[in-house]
C-alpha cells in the first residue's frame, strides 16, 4: 500500500506526472546567426572593425542593418540561414537531449520582412544537421507555446524578450548563453530528473536501437555525430 512504501509511491507518481515539453530556439542557441550577420555587415559596408553584431552600432543601427539584410532577396536570405555555422554549445545541448531521450521541438522566429525565405533556410539548416525530423515551429509569438492544457512547457532562448514573454505566459524559460551551456544542461537535468554528465561511450541498453524522438531515430543522429555505441 501507499502507507507501507511511500518512496515507491512517490517514484510512481513522478513517472505518471507529465513532463513539460521543451522548445529550443535556433539563432543564438543552435545556429551562429549573430557572427554571420556581423561578418556580412562588415563586408557590405567595408567596416573590418565590425567583429560582433554589437559593433554594428546602437539598437537603431542594428535595426537598419537587419532590414538591409532582409532586403537582399529571398535566394540570398535562404542561403544565409541554411549555411550558418553551428554553435558548439548548441551541439552539446542537442547531443545531451538525444542521449537522454528528452523530446524537444524547435521554436524559432523568422526574419522580419523575408519570413518565407528565412524559414526555408532554417529548415535546410536543420536537415543538414541531422535534425530535419524534429518538429519545428516558426513564429515571433513564441509565448503561445508556453503552456498546453495547464501544463508548463520550457523554452531555451538567448533573447531576453522571448524569455520574459514566455515566463509571463506561465511557462518555464531558461536564458541561453553558448559559453554557459553546462548550466543550461544542469537546469534541464533537474527538471527532467536525469544525469547531466555527458557520455563518451553509450551502451545500447541506455539508448535502445529502435528508440525514437518523434519519428527520428536516435542512433542515426548519434552515429553521425561520432559517438561510439557499445
Amino acid at each position: 500500500s501507499v502507507s507501507k512504501n511511500p518512496a515507491k509511491y512517490q517514484m510512481r507518481a513522478q513517472e505518471i506526472q507529465p513532463k513539460p515539453h521543451l522548445y529550443l530556439d535556433m539563432d543564438g542557441v543552435q545556429a551562429d546567426f549573430f557572427t554571420a550577420w556581423a561578418k556580412w555587415h562588415a563586408k557590405k559596408h567595408n567596416q573590418p572593425d565590425v567583429a560582433r553584431y554589437k559593433d554594428i552600432g546602437d539598437k537603431a543601427a542594428r535595426e537598419i542593418s537587419v532590414k538591409e539584410l532582409s532586403s537582399q532577396g529571398p535566394e540570398f536570405v535562404e542561403e544565409f540561414f541554411a549555411t550558418l555555422d553551428p554553435l558548439p554549445g548548441g551541439e552539446q545541448l542537442v547531443d545531451w537531449l538525444l542521449q537522454n531521450e528528452i523530446p524537444f521541438s524547435v521554436l524559432s522566429a523568422p526574419l522580419r520582412d523575408n519570413e518565407a525565405a528565412s524559414v526555408a533556410g532554417k529548415k535546410t539548416w536543420l536537415m543538414n544537421h541531422k535534425l530535419g525530423n524534429v518538429p519545428a515551429h516558426f513564429t515571433s509569438n513564441k509565448f503561445t507555446y508556453a503552456t498546453k492544457g495547464g501544463q508548463q512547457n520550457i523554452l531555451v532562448d538567448d533573447y531576453k524578450k522571448y524569455v520574459g514573454e514566455w515566463q509571463a505566459a506561465g511557462g518555464i524559460a531558461i536564458l541561453y548563453r553558448d559559453a554557459n551551456v553546462d548550466a543550461v544542461i544542469k537546469r534541464l537535468a533537474e527538471i527532467y530528473q536525469v544525469n547531466s554528465q555527458n557520455n563518451d561511450a553509450l551502451d545500447e541498453e541506455q539508448i535502445d536501437e529502435y528508440s525514437y524522438i518523434g519519428d527520428y531515430r536516435i542512433n542515426d543522429y548519434l552515429e553521425a555525430k561520432g559517438y561510439k555505441l557499445i
